[in-house]
């Protein structure tokens, strides 16, 4: 079970207690929303509907499509597409959830319309991230935990809800929880997350078409691509245990990669034994992003940190950059020896 302090417990309690009585309520995921942002806020939004709550969800942009199975897919608002009705949704909100993330910035021009609310509402944060910012009346937030799709399990059962939990909600959380723990081989993979995936498979739910639909869904130009990038752009760092990719914008328009068709690329040089750290720099627009993946007890959450804007977890995390490609992947071979120097930057040290 998830442990909190008492204090924070009560106060979720609170929480529970108001939401007895009908609400308004609007769920936000973070940018690029992944796996576990979409299944989180789909289940819960079925979870409070359940409750007799209206329940909205709302995207800063597009997420990929082989997520389009999840069950209320269709009806997830994408704030980059329509700003003006989106923001009309927030105006009305009575509580207004933010899952997977846990700092305003994380959803950009969505964010600035949150600020811009006159209206009171309720604000929640459900998030496992470490080092969140504090800017919610409440928050289930566990940086132990698997996912956030973990933590709305936790939500329901917290609130004694468990018994409302149906076959779609359980689809959604299984697959946030699974794709958050890559297939359940992260370090991040306790019994507990053993023991919510068994209780999830007891209402029904295809485990083989739920992994068929998260991985077997690309396009034949996505794995051509692929052969490109590991015959020509795979670089290897041998003295770091160390590897990396780069994608240009060039590249992605040449073969027409859409949304999605990045996911998983990051994690392929770690198939190698001798490589412990795998990075894949993307070109964005004035920007650099950056997906770094490591195995065993190197925390790349530290390196995305300290050097490049970012964060996430111990094996997988996030990053960005202002410079270019260029500059961007030779500052990153230049930090690599600052990086091991530090203490924390292997947990088995």
């Amino acid at each position: 079970m998830v442990t909190l302090v008492p204090e924070l417990t009560m106060e979720l309690t609170n929480l529970f207690n108001w939401l007895k009585q009908p609400r308004r309520i609007t769920l936000l995921t973070h940018v690029r929303p992944d796996g576990d942002a979409i299944g989180s806020a789909l289940a819960m939004k079925m979870y409070l509907e359940k409750k007799g709550h209206t329940a909205n969800v709302i995207a800063p942009d597009d997420f990929p499509d082989f997520l389009d199975w999840m069950p209320g897919s269709k009806q997830v608002y994408i704030h980059q597409r329509n700003r003006k009705t989106c923001f009309a949704i927030l105006t009305q909100s009575d509580a207004i959830f933010f899952l997977d993330f846990n700092a305003i910035k994380r959803i950009e021009a969505l964010g600035e319309d949150v600020m811009k609310l006159t209206r009171p509402y309720v604000s929640v944060m459900i998030d496992h991230h470490r080092e969140p910012d504090n800017f919610t009346d409440y928050r289930l937030w566990n940086d132990h935990a698997s996912s956030t799709a973990e933590l709305v399990y936790t939500f329901m059962e917290m609130a004694g809800d468990i018994h409302l939990l149906d076959q779609d909600m359980a689809a959604c959380i299984y697959a946030g929880i699974a794709l958050d723990t890559g297939i359940f081989q992260y370090s991040n993979t306790t019994a507990h997350v053993h023991a919510i995936a068994g209780k999830l498979m007891e209402y029904g739910i295809k485990v083989d078409r739920i992994h068929n639909d998260l991985y077997n869904q690309y396009g034949e130009n996505r794995i051509r691509f692929i052969g490109y990038l590991l015959s020509q752009k795979l670089q290897i760092i041998p003295a770091y245990r160390a590897a990396y990719m780069s994608i240009t914008m060039a590249e992605a328009e040449q073969y027409k990669l859409s949304i999605g068709d990045k996911e998983g690329i990051v994690n392929l040089p770690l198939a190698m034994k001798d490589i412990d750290i795998a990075v894949l720099f993307t070109e964005d627009k004035g920007k650099v992003k950056m997906s770094l993946r490591s195995k065993g007890d190197v925390n790349v959450e530290i390196l995305a940190r300290n050097f490049f804007n970012g964060g996430g977890h111990m094996n997988a995390s996030g990053g960005s950059s202002k410079q270019s490609l260029e500059d961007t992947i030779k500052t990153f071979e230049e930090v690599l020896p600052k990086f091991y120097a530090m203490p924390e930057a292997n947990t088995n040290q």
